[in-house]
């Protein structure tokens, strides 16, 4: 107990000491940082993101609690097995108290409709979601994603950079869950690119994901998803009740 004590501390002391590789400064990391509701409504332009998108995606259209139907996957080309799977998901094992409270993937988790806040610094950005209580870490200290035998979480293992104003958010090591909301899964090998941006306001956090997962899907697809600064107000506990529905 008292090595692995040691060994976090020493770790946190090292972080502390790395080398401001994406240096920015405190106004950016500011603007950043607070309380951010989801923002509902269109945005089509996205504030320039998804104008830089690759031309190749597919823009999923279910960000901020939209639901796609059964079958419908916005023209994505599902791979055989994915199909497979879906053709055999039932819907009714949602409602199961053993199902009920499972959560899903940074792939999913981000576009729900709950708020969250995040805590912008030097070395390290964190994330803490109101959706079943999870939270990202994003490392900003240059280090690269561990090796391949590294455990696969929830949200994965992110590294970031800045682009200018921009925060690029690269994630690997992600397990296989939820990619829409009826049936359709992501693998393991799900790699996620992100792109945030802070209106010159401070008013507006915006996002796009970029997906590329070749063993559920063909090409990559995207997500654009905004939130709103509110001042003064914190996430709650989830606490989800695994009876609710039953």
């Amino acid at each position: 107990m008292r090595s692995s004590a040691i060994g976090a501390a020493l770790g946190f002391v090292t972080l502390l000491a790395a080398p401001a590789v994406n240096a920015q400064s405190g106004d950016l990391l500011e603007r950043f940082s607070g309380f951010w509701t989801v923002q509902f409504g269109a945005d089509p332009a996205g504030g320039g993101l998804v104008a830089e998108l690759p031309d190749d995606v597919v823009l999923i259209d279910d960000a901020g609690g939209g639901e796609l139907a059964a079958g419908e996957y916005s023209g994505l080309r599902l791979s055989d097995e994915a199909l497979e799977a879906v053709r055999n998901y039932d819907y009714s094992d949602e409602l199961l108290p053993e199902n009920a409270c499972r959560a899903p993937s940074v792939a999913f988790y981000m576009q729900a409709p709950f708020p969250m806040e995040l805590y912008a610094g030097r070395d390290l950005i964190v994330l803490r979601m109101e959706y079943f209580d999870l939270y990202r870490v994003i490392f900003m200290d240059g280090r690269a994603h561990p090796g391949p035998d590294a455990p696969h979480t929830l949200s994965g293992h992110s590294v970031g950079r800045w682009d200018g104003e921009t925060l690029v958010v690269d994630t690997t090591h992600i397990a296989p869950g939820t990619f829409m909301n009826n049936g359709f899964d992501h693998s393991a090998n799900l790699h996620l690119t992100e792109r945030f941006r802070v209106s010159d306001d401070g008013s507006t956090l915006r996002a796009t994901q970029v997906y590329d997962d070749p063993e559920t899907f063909s090409g990559r697809s995207a997500r654009y998803m905004a939130w709103t600064k509110r001042e003064g107000e914190h996430v709650l506990p989830y606490d989800c009740d695994p009876n609710y529905g039953g």
